[in-house]
């Protein structure tokens, strides 16, 4: 078997891991919307209360990461079909990157402030988490990154026309 047709073999497998992950986390971050209005109902007999709202913040970092998880699983897709590797690469980096900063960002800053206002004025105004700050950098890395590729590939394709 060549080199090539075991990398998309790879690819093909790894996609179908990133699948069954990803509908699993989605499962998971479908849960507390599950799991509180029943608790209400069956505890205080209404669906009032604020738990929903606060598990609604919580989840939303989750649904970037979601969305970047699902381009990885996209990018594998497409190269185990063959396509383009730089074109690739670069949509998947980019896509990666905006989805995994914008993820950090609001685990960082308005996760923190919207439970404070829903929560009327309890906790702090960021959360300093290095996993959190560490994540937004590498996410505009991948970003820039991909404009990197990008720009690689432009360049490629005048030398190809050059000769």
């Amino acid at each position: 078997m060549s080199d090539l047709k075991r990398f998309q073999q790879h690819c093909r497998l790894l996609r179908r891991i990133t699948t069954a992950v990803w509908v699993g986390l989605a499962l998971l971050l479908l849960l507390p919307f599950v799991v509180i209005p029943l608790a209400s109902l069956l505890l205080r007999g209404d669906l009032s209360g604020h738990g929903w709202r606060v598990a609604t913040v919580h989840v939303l970092p989750g649904w970037f990461y979601l969305w970047g998880l699902w381009a990885v699983r996209r990018a594998l897709g497409e190269l185990a079909l063959g396509r383009l590797f730089a074109v690739t690469v670069a949509r998947a980096l980019r896509q990666i990157g905006c989805a995994v900063m914008a993820g950090a960002l609001l685990s960082l800053f308005a996760v923190t402030n919207l439970t404070r206002v829903i929560e009327h004025g309890r906790g702090g105004y960021a959360y300093f988490d290095l996993s959190g700050i560490m994540l937004a950098i590498v996410g505009a890395a991948l970003v820039l990154l991909a404009r990197l590729v990008e720009q690689a590939r432009r360049m490629q394709a005048e030398l190809d026309e050059i000769l």
